[in-house]
């Protein structure tokens, strides 16, 4: 009898006790989205189509066109809580607006012109105009058309840069001009690095995977180049940790990464860069295109992270942005 009670006693002193990871206060301050979308209702899918977060098992077999499954069987899968898309353009805009305010956000607002002078008009406070580019796409647009519109403050940056859905990284010569002006003019530049969405290259047959290696020729080139890696280049960490370390201007956002990949995945990848010291090259973005709920899913994914602590998380949802905008003591850029 007494050797079974030591053997209890000596196993409750040895068994360690399970202790909960304490969470940092949340961040509820001013928040900046360095990646919102101007688009239509029906920019990815029917109007209304529902947005699941944390993609993942996408179990395709092929016997049915893929841009179909992706959006019954990726996007808007059955899911405990999906975020609503809604149904008409000016609903989109207005609850964009309005989960902005709620949230305490401004943002950078890329798209199409009209649309984005249209989401402007309705809510100026809280938007700042960016430039899509594909030169592939665009090409009408030119270095000195960007640089006659950033000089005369109709856009504050170019954002986003989506070369890689044709193919063309950031080091083909054709993208020179373009970093020479925006060095020239210290214009902020939002290039897209890594992945698209789910079956890509079934959407866009052109598409390539961008690394962040192949900014290196680019920030060599122009040092002084004011550019942020959106999608924070997931998921090549290395390469983009090492870009990081190399280059001490390049910053990077987070855009996407709290809705299109499983939610432990999207920690396990920021830590890794929080963990190499870079909390204070991190971006908030949301990428918010047609599921408005997703800037509020964004903002609540950085506040649980428990390796953050409350300042980082200030960090990451504001000040790296102010800095990086170089905001004056109105909150306005200053260039």
């Amino acid at each position: 009898m007494k050797l079974i009670e030591y053997l209890l006693g000596f196993a409750a002193a040895v068994t360690l006790p399970c202790v909960a990871i304490a969470r940092s206060p949340a961040y509820d301050g001013p928040v900046i989205d360095m990646h919102l979308h101007a688009y239509p209702a029906d920019g990815n899918g029917p109007p209304g189509t529902p947005l699941c977060p944390n993609m993942a098992e996408f179990n395709y077999d092929g016997s049915v066109p893929w841009p179909q499954y992706l959006m019954t069987d990726i996007l808007s899968r059955p899911c405990e809580s999906p975020i609503e898309g809604p149904l008409t353009d000016e609903t989109l805009r207005d609850r964009t607006i309005a989960e902005m305010r709620s949230r305490k956000v401004r943002g950078l607002l890329g798209g199409p012109e009209q649309r984005v002078s249209d989401w402007i008009a309705a809510a100026p406070d809280l938007f700042w105009p960016a430039r899509h580019l594909n030169i592939s796409r665009d090409t009408e647009v030119t270095a000195e058309t960007l640089k006659t519109d950033f000089e005369a403050g109709q856009i504050m940056a170019i954002s986003e840069i989506t070369n890689q859905y044709a193919g063309i990284m950031a080091d083909d010569p054709r993208m020179d001009p373009f970093w020479a002006m925006a060095e020239e003019t210290a214009m902020p530049v939002g290039l897209h690095v890594g992945l698209g969405p789910p079956g890509t290259a079934k959407l866009y047959p052109d598409f390539r995977v961008q690394r962040p290696a192949h900014l290196e020729k680019v920030l060599n080139s122009y040092p002084d180049l004011r550019l942020f890696v959106m999608h924070a280049g997931y998921p090549l960490a290395d390469e983009m940790k090492a870009l990081l370390y190399v280059h001490p201007q390049l910053m990077v956002e987070t855009g996407v990464l709290q809705f299109a990949i499983p939610e432990a995945e999207y920690h396990a990848f920021l830590k890794e860069l929080v963990t190499a010291g870079f909390a204070d090259r991190i971006m908030f973005g949301s990428d918010q295109m047609n599921w408005p709920g997703a800037i509020g899913l964004g903002i609540d994914a950085i506040n649980e992270a428990t390796y953050l602590s409350t300042e980082q998380k200030q960090m990451v949802l504001h000040d790296n942005a102010a800095r990086f905008l170089r905001l004056d003591e109105d909150g306005e850029p200053s260039r």
